[in-house]
């Protein structure tokens, strides 16, 4: 047998160079590169968010679809502070507010499961006067009318009940 191995493919490449690029370049990279980074903003707080959807789904907020737009529906007598604050947690404050026992909201999401009452008509709609603090308004007008609902009590009590003791 006279067979030898072939030779090693870089055996005869040794003694040359290595090979150059045809033409100089960087495939994906052209212009000047920023030194700086991006500012990354971080997101919304997940025990936050968590905090106020747990108010939300405990005071029985829906987010409408109305012929205005979107619409957040709030039962008057759970209207707290704590809720407002929680809808901003969540970046729904941007939306308006209608009460869900008041006139104009469609009989879908008249539909309750929470606990409480919905305060008469006229306290209602001076609730709806004053938006920037209406749980005065109802909590005022209530005490002055003697109403006491079994589920609504002081607003202190009220806001235990809807953040779940963790005001």
């Amino acid at each position: 047998m006279d067979w030898k191995p072939n030779p090693l493919i870089s055996a005869d490449t040794v003694a040359s160079e290595p090979t150059k690029p045809s033409k100089p370049g960087s495939v994906g990279f052209e212009g000047a590169v920023s030194a700086k980074s991006p500012k990354i903003q971080a997101g919304p707080d997940p025990a936050e968010l968590a905090r106020a959807s747990a108010i939300l789904n405990r005071t029985g907020v829906r987010i409408m679809a109305l012929e205005a737009g979107t619409v957040i529906g709030v039962w008057s007598d759970l209207d707290v502070p704590e809720g407002r604050a929680a809808l901003h947690a969540i970046g729904l404050d941007r939306y308006p507010v209608r009460y869900l026992d008041g006139p104009g909201v469609p009989m879908r999401y008249k539909i309750r499961r929470v606990k409480g009452e919905p305060v008469p008509l006229d306290v209602l709609i001076e609730m709806e006067r004053n938006p920037a603090e209406p749980w005065k308004i109802r909590d005022r007008m209530l005490n002055e009318m003697g109403w006491y609902s079994k589920p609504l009590v002081s607003t202190a009590r009220h806001r235990e009940w809807t953040t779940g003791g963790n005001a």
